[in-house]
């Protein structure tokens, strides 16, 4: 039992003696010791001691400084820097106050010009009072958006991010909208710079058909995406057409589909192929819907399609169609890829190859881009090259009896990629390089793309708006409004 009694007095002995031992180390440690609580106008300044990060920030207390001088510095991601000396005091606490914003070096400059001079500035929608070139001084350190405003020139801003103590130079190239205003994906909603075909509607919306973002709607301030609605099965927008009644049709590359304003149909499932190349509406009403295997004509919710027809005691196959228009007599014109030109007048069908036009340039293509027939009922075709094949372009003209070519003296290499009929006879090409009018006078009119301000030179539709607006879709830079009175 004393054995016993005497291990246990060890024990407890040794467990007290190790106590005392560590608790007097770490007061020891402390009583060497100061801190200084470091306070900041604007908080959240990190602190350094000796240019060690101490892990605290503006304001708060640094503790367990050893005694005598230090370097104190504080840092931020947007305010500047700022350091000083201090001195602490063993066993002792102290305090600094650091009013950063009473430095000029707190604040950032901002140097601002465009092209051209004469813009107003604004920060964060604030008016600055200042006019380009111009220096927007004590600027409060950090994020902000810089707006730039003149009339007859697109508002251009951009946010930036700037350290107090610097300073930022800024120069915007403004874009001139006293003719032309661009909508682009990097200054307005539209979803992509692809278009391929605009529509106005009777209400003036303007319905925009994108190569890859599928359909748009714009009324003029709101962007309406249908993209992902659920309606299409393609993204992919070939043709649009307004008819007599106000509905929108659109063919896509996987389909057909109907807007009647309220709702919306799909006739996929009546169609010989769901690649839709090309709509138009006759003078009764009927919708003729080109496609790969065939074409359609759809009169009051009934659809008969032609798949092949005899011309010239001939069967021909109505295949790879690409372009429609129709006359006033209620002709119907066919586009075709490998084909010619191919018409129908209610009764019989005829077929026109370049080779039996009769025309001065040998080897001119089959392949029909696109056709429309004007205000006198003469049909345009523009039939595009192939080097594959060893044929040429020729822009047609056919009177109802001879076919000619039509040469425009411009300095493109004429490709013309769409056809619009404008109220007064005039017709509109949209070409590689620029916005064609031909009236109807054989007077030509001609749009350079970089002289508007398209922002690409792949023009691809055009049409007027009821305001009298004109709309130019293109590959590339979206699409622009040409104001009424300016072209």
């Amino acid at each position: 039992m004393k054995k016993i009694i005497s291990i246990l007095f060890l024990i407890v002995l040794f467990v007290s003696c190790d106590k005392d031992v560590f608790t007097g180390l770490v007061e020891t440690e402390i009583t060497n010791f100061g801190k200084v609580f470091v306070s900041t106008n604007p908080k959240g300044y990190r602190l350094f001691i000796d240019s060690k990060y101490m892990d605290v920030t503006s304001p708060d207390t640094i503790k367990l400084l050893s005694e005598g001088p230090h370097r104190l510095t504080l840092k931020h991601d947007v305010f500047s820097d700022s350091t000083m000396n201090i001195v602490v005091q063993k066993n002792s606490s102290s305090s600094i106050a650091i009013d950063m914003m009473k430095s000029s070096r707190f604040y950032a400059k901002v140097i601002c010009s465009t092209n051209p001079q004469g813009a107003k500035i604004y920060l964060n929608d604030q008016p600055t009072g200042l006019i380009t070139p111009a220096t927007v001084n004590n600027v409060y350190p950090g994020e902000f958006e810089i707006k730039f405003t003149r009339n007859q020139y697109r508002d251009d801003s951009l946010t930036i991010k700037i350290k107090g103590g610097q300073y930022t130079e800024i120069y915007r190239l403004l874009e001139d909208t006293s003719r032309t205003v661009s909508y682009r994906t990097n200054n307005s909603q539209i979803t992509t710079n692809m278009i391929r075909k605009v529509v106005v509607d009777k209400n003036n919306n303007k319905w925009i058909g994108s190569l890859d973002r599928g359909l748009m709607k714009f009324d003029g301030k709101n962007w309406t995406s249908f993209e992902n609605s659920g309606i299409f099965s393609s993204k992919n927008i070939q043709d649009l057409l307004v008819d007599q009644k106000g509905s929108l049709w659109v063919a896509t590359g996987h389909g057909l589909y109907l807007f009647n304003g309220v709702i919306w149909q799909n006739f996929n499932d009546r169609l010989p192929s769901n690649f839709v190349s090309a709509l138009e509406e006759d003078v009764a009403g009927n919708i003729w819907i080109a496609t790969l295997d065939g074409l359609v004509k759809y009169t009051a919710g009934n659809f008969q399609t032609f798949r092949s027809v005899n011309i010239d005691k001939s069967l021909v196959s109505l295949t790879n169609l690409s372009a429609l228009s129709s006359s006033k007599t209620g002709v119907i014109w066919i586009g075709t890829s490998t084909k010619g030109i191919i018409s129908y007048n209610g009764t019989a069908w005829s077929q026109y190859l370049s080779s039996q036009m009769d025309l001065q340039k040998k080897n001119v293509s089959d392949i029909v881009k696109d056709l429309i027939v004007d205000s006198r009922g003469n049909l345009w075709s523009f039939n595009m090259f192939d080097p594959g094949l060893g044929v040429v372009s020729a822009l047609l003209r056919f009177n109802g009896s001879a076919w000619t070519e039509v040469s425009l003296p411009i300095l493109y290499s004429l490709d013309v990629n769409s056809f619009y009929l404008d109220n007064s006879a005039n017709i509109w090409m949209s070409i590689n390089g620029a916005l064609l009018r031909y009236s109807d006078t054989a007077q030509l009119k001609v749009y350079d793309a970089d002289t508007e301000g398209f922002f690409s030179k792949q023009c691809t539709s055009f049409a007027i708006d009821l305001n009298g607006d004109g709309w130019l879709t293109t590959f590339g830079g979206g699409i622009a409004k040409l104001k009424k009175g300016t072209f």
